[in-house]
């Protein structure tokens, strides 16, 4: 496997990284865009103030940090800003502790993906998303 990875180079495998985690958050913002009512409805649901201003700046974080992560432009700022959002909306809307049954287990799934989301995106910011 070592070696596979070797062949395939450390610049490869880093912008295959980068255009992973980007997809993640520029089709989320895509979807938000396109689906604003129900992205407005999953705001309100959670009783947060100014939900089509919370939406709206959403948008533009998952928006602008995805193409931060994808272009290389302003990488870190845009990784540690995703990360930072990542952790604020997993807590909000991911509360599996306040579930039961199934449901806490599928929240509690989703939970961890976003923390290990937000482990990459700190990565990449530490690293510069292997950037020289």
């Amino acid at each position: 496997m070592n070696q596979f990875l070797n062949g395939l180079g450390a610049p490869a495998i880093a912008w295959l990284v980068r255009i992973g985690m980007a997809a993640v958050f520029l089709f989320s913002a895509w979807e938000k865009t396109w689906y604003w009512r129900d992205g407005l409805a999953e705001v309100r649901n959670k009783g947060l103030p100014l939900a089509g201003g919370l939406l709206a700046a959403t948008i533009m974080v998952q928006l602008l940090g995805g193409l931060a992560i994808l272009s290389g432009w302003q990488l870190q700022l845009g990784a540690l800003a995703l990360a930072g959002f990542t952790l604020v909306a997993t807590l909000l809307f991911h509360g599996f502790w306040q579930e039961s049954g199934a449901r806490r287990r599928m929240q509690a799934t989703t939970f961890l993906e976003h923390i290990a989301l937000s482990a990459g995106l700190l990565w990449l910011a530490a690293t510069a998303g292997g950037q020289p």
